[in-house]
């Protein structure tokens, strides 16, 4: 009895950890993508990292993050915020398509207030 419930508390914790690990990774990969935003020479270019920083995005948006716990008023804040950042992807790849690509660039300047403000909230 006493190995069940030691192999189910490591269980639990190896979990949340790999949860953690992997909102971890995830934002990892988006700030990969933010420096290939900024680095982009094309539209192609900036639409390409526009559309995979969405996409890990929103898989770190359905994870919740070690700082949270299990309060889910702030994972649904925490949740939010990502979308909010989602939104601002999507705005600036709109203005990349329609061939702006300066402006999608100046869209994207607002993510760094963004990620100090939400990381100063949930990291």
């Amino acid at each position: 009895m006493k190995l069940k419930t030691l192999l189910a508390v490591g269980l639990l914790a190896f979990s949340a950890n790999a949860l953690s690990a992997g909102v971890m990774k995830e934002m990892i990969q988006m700030k990969k993508q933010l420096n290939a935003l900024n680095q982009s020479q094309t539209s192609e270019e900036f639409q390409a990292a526009a559309e995979q920083f969405i996409e890990y995005s929103k898989d770190a948006q359905h994870t919740m993050p070690k700082s949270v716990g299990d309060d889910q008023e702030r994972f649904k804040g925490y949740q939010a915020g990502v979308q909010e950042v989602i939104d601002v992807v999507n705005q600036a790849n709109e203005k990349a398509k329609a061939g702006n690509l300066v402006e999608a660039k100046e869209m994207i300047e607002q993510l760094d207030e963004m990620r100090k403000k939400y990381h100063k909230e949930y990291k």
